[in-house]
């Protein structure tokens, strides 16, 4: 039976929808996936008719033109069996990126945050209801939802508390069992194996690899055979298979119409996601127009906990209100981005 014009265009919009908010997730290369050019901002003229607070004892007046969303890379404890599609406390968000576009500057910023990143979690019940508060690691506050659209709320909540309650626009989180997957769409990438892995899969330290697929997982997921077993460096080994894959990619969806298609197919399932068709239909315009900036680091102190055996990251406040500061105000003083340089 051949497919009319309308399911063709659905099917379309479905494929660009899916494959577009996957790849961002894990990738985070499409950074300005919801730059919607013509909506409203509400911007006033005059910094006098602007929000004016105060950030880590600072006035600041707060941007009007900035759009931010959480981007997820979701994964399970160690040995867990979580085949099933219920709710399952041992899966947790173990990549956590803030995408910030400002509209007005057409440029966009990352900030990755430490999935053991010390947080105040809301804890639900059965229901939904809000029980109660509790200060653990961000990557838990997934594992206490649904595993599907209340875990993504619950991570959203938790990172806009941690930055002063901003506003967050919206989410999109992928399971990093996907990684593969993407890896096989674009033909693997190339990168230089930056620790030394324990787990046969065959990476060496200092080693020019291009990844299979087996590989590219080891080289995004692996943790604590790997290395000093730290979750630093798995965020820089995630950072350098992002920088790689980007080209790749975007080759990809020049060359080939099908691309798209394709990706839709294979990556449907691992997404969830409470984006619109239209959020996502400029992506391409998006990632082609906007300045990319500088990365943002926060200073944090890092522990065991000796009574869990667990990691806790404690930011720096200063270091974090700077964060906040650069991504999403601008300082009455001029002086101030001169002074934290």
């Amino acid at each position: 039976m051949k497919m009319n014009e309308g399911n063709k265009k659905k099917l379309n919009r479905k494929a660009i929808v899916a494959a577009a908010a996957a790849v961002i997730v894990l990738a985070a290369i499409v950074l300005a996936m919801n730059y919607m050019e013509n909506r409203p901002t509400g911007a006033a003229e005059g910094e006098e008719s602007r929000e004016l607070v105060n950030i880590g004892g600072f006035d600041c007046y707060k941007k009007q033109n900035v759009e931010t969303y959480l981007l997820l890379g979701v994964d399970s404890v160690e040995g867990a069996d979580t085949t099933e599609t219920d709710s399952d406390s041992s899966i947790q968000c173990d990549t956590v990126i803030l995408l910030v576009i400002d509209r007005a500057d057409n440029t966009y910023a990352t900030l990755h945050l430490d999935r053991d990143a010390m947080a105040v979690i809301d804890i639900p019940d059965e229901d939904g209801n809000k029980l109660g508060e509790n200060n653990m690691q961000l990557a838990l506050a997934y594992a206490y939802g649904d595993g599907k659209e209340e875990s993504c709320e619950l991570a959203e909540t938790a990172v806009s508390r941690m930055l002063h309650d901003q506003r967050i626009d919206g989410y999109a989180a992928l399971r990093m069992d996907s990684i593969g997957v993407i890896n096989n769409l674009v033909g693997g990438v190339d990168v230089t194996v930056p620790d030394s892995f324990a787990d046969g899969s065959g990476l060496v330290k200092g080693q020019r690899v291009h990844l299979t697929d087996k590989q590219a997982e080891a080289f995004v997921r692996g943790r604590k055979s790997v290395g000093d077993g730290s979750n630093e460096n798995r965020m820089r080994r995630q950072q350098a298979y992002l920088d790689a894959l980007y080209p790749q990619l975007i080759n990809k969806i020049e060359s080939s119409s099908s691309f798209v298609n394709d990706a839709v197919s294979r990556l449907d399932k691992y997404m969830v996601t409470d984006m619109t068709n239209s959020d996502f239909s400029r992506i391409a315009k998006a990632v082609s127009s906007n300045e990319k900036l500088k990365d943002i680091d926060i200073k944090y102190t890092r522990t065991i906990n000796k009574s869990t055996g667990y990691a806790e990251v404690v930011y720096d406040q200063d270091s974090l209100d700077e964060a906040v500061i650069r991504l999403f105000y601008d300082p009455v003083e001029e002086w101030y981005f001169e002074d934290t340089e």
